[in-house]
């Protein structure tokens, strides 16, 4: 009797945590079920809403990250299904003040997948896209994509941690030269996909652009969980 009183008291808690941590002013974007008894929940807290001001026209570079999207800040949480109770929420981290924009409609292309279009070209966007990036062997992880222009790509890794038993961010640590950056988005990355010996090669040729030849190699720590690695600035000495 005890052990039922517990079960239905605990369930109640769990539920009233679920509703304060995820508002009635929340759109839930996606779910989607890790483990037998884990829920991965992506959700935006009373974000605005942005439809593109002319449907017919061509798409701007930015537009094949973004489409009609919402922005504002994001946030993805980890449920224990069995207890209907929130174990951690990230809310991802962006450069600025963590708005962050985020396709609900758009076309098919190299970033995002989308299973169904309209007449338009046009549909819901895979944004859980779960894959494993880091060679664990369990397709735990997402990456999101934000083009500035038709140039420069910022792509970020969001992802369930078994054994801290919580989402997490990956952090990709670079150096370059004599410093060390630590940051949560890095240009390119999670668009490519690792060789062979899980390692991340890939150039971006800015020069032109009054910038630089760009050559990356990243790897990930397993025991840390992050992404570390080299980035050598050639410059455009025309």
């Amino acid at each position: 009797m005890l052990k039922i009183i517990f079960f239905l008291i605990f369930s109640v808690f769990g539920q009233s945590l679920f509703a304060k941590t995820i508002s009635k002013s929340a759109v839930i974007l996606e779910k989607r079920t890790l483990t037998a008894n884990r829920q991965m929940v992506l959700w935006m807290e009373n974000p605005t809403k942005n439809p593109r001001a002319v449907p017919d026209e061509t798409y701007t570079c930015p537009e094949f990250t973004r489409g009609h999207y919402y922005s504002g800040i994001t946030n993805v949480s980890l449920i224990d299904t069995k207890t209907t109770s929130i174990l951690n929420t990230l809310e991802i981290q962006l450069d600025t003040d963590n708005k962050i924009d985020l396709p609900y409609l758009i076309k098919r292309g190299v970033y995002y997948a989308v299973p169904k279009i309209n007449k338009n070209q046009e549909g819901k966007p895979l944004l859980l896209n779960l894959k494993d990036y880091n060679n664990d062997g369990k397709a735990h992880e997402f990456a999101l994509f934000d083009a500035w222009g038709c140039m420069g790509l910022g792509t970020t890794l969001i992802g369930y941690s078994e054994k801290q038993d919580k989402i997490i961010q990956y952090q990709i640590e670079l150096k370059t030269g004599n410093d060390t950056s630590k940051d949560y988005w890095v240009d390119y990355l999670f668009q490519h996909s690792p060789d062979k010996q899980g390692i991340w090669q890939y150039e971006i040729d800015y020069r032109g652009r009054a910038g630089t030849l760009d050559k990356y190699e990243v790897r990930y720590d397993k025991e840390h969980e992050l992404f570390y690695g080299t980035l050598i600035s050639i410059p455009d000495t025309e």
